[in-house]
This record gives C-alpha cells, sequence and structure tokens, in this order.
C-alpha cells in the first residue's frame, strides 16, 4: 500500500557554490562522493543525488531527524538508482516493511527526483 510520496526540483545554479554539499560525511556518504567524482557532469549528479535525498525526506516523514548519510543513493549495474539505508532508518524500514522507490531526472539546468514509499501487508 501507498505510504508516501516525495518529490524535489534542484536548480544547479543553487547548488553550485554549496560547499557543504562537498564536505565528506555530512550530506553524503563517501560511495556518493566517489559516484560524483566520476561522473561526465559532477554538479548534474550531486543536484540528482541531493533531489533525492529531499524528496525521500518528503515520502517518509519517519525519516525525520536521520542523519543524510543514513540514506545512501546507489546506482545498479544498469545505472537505475536506488536507496541504502543505514542505522535507524534501516531498522525503521525493516520493522514497518517499508520498500522505497527512487527516480532520477536531469535536464538542462534542473535535477529532479520522484520518491515513492509502500508498506507491506497495509491496507
Amino acid at each position: 500500500m501507498l505510504s508516501g510520496l516525495g518529490h524535489d526540483l534542484v536548480a544547479l545554479s543553487g547548488i553550485e557554490g554549496a560547499q557543504e554539499l562537498r564536505q565528506p560525511g555530512v550530506f553524503f556518504t563517501e560511495a556518493e562522493h566517489e559516484h560524483v567524482a566520476r561522473a561526465t557532469e559532477p554538479l548534474v549528479s550531486l543536484a540528482g543525488l541531493f533531489a533525492a535525498k529531499e524528496a525521500f525526506f518528503k515520502a517518509v516523514p519517519q525519516a525525520r531527524g536521520a542523519y543524510w548519510t543514513d540514506i545512501e543513493v546507489t546506482h545498479g549495474a544498469h545505472g537505475g538508482p536506488s536507496f541504502r539505508l543505514h542505522g535507524r532508518l534501516q531498522q525503521v524500514a525493516e520493522q514497518q516493511g517499508l520498500r522505497v522507490h527512487l527516480s532520477i531526472s536531469h535536464d538542462g539546468d534542473y535535477a529532479s527526483a520522484v520518491v515513492v514509499a509502500e508498506r507491506a501487508g497495509a491496507a
């Protein structure tokens, strides 16, 4: 059953000079920083990751107060994004049977992310 929906839109110009986003362990995990460093357009990749985490917080109210690094964006073999949760969020997701789906899109000067959260067995 659908339990949450989140969307976020990030303007590249809004994060271009945001040095705090580039500090390891604050907003992004080491693996996420490595992903951005390998990207052909690092700023676009960074904006997509930021939008994904913002959308996650909107879709999953239980995440409020969690560390940004407890929400990690990973990419599958074919590049599709998904979440890997850590710490308290991982425990909450397991206890509540929460599954979270992610889509990230980039176009021009913007990155966008949509997160759909569903709870297993709830009706």
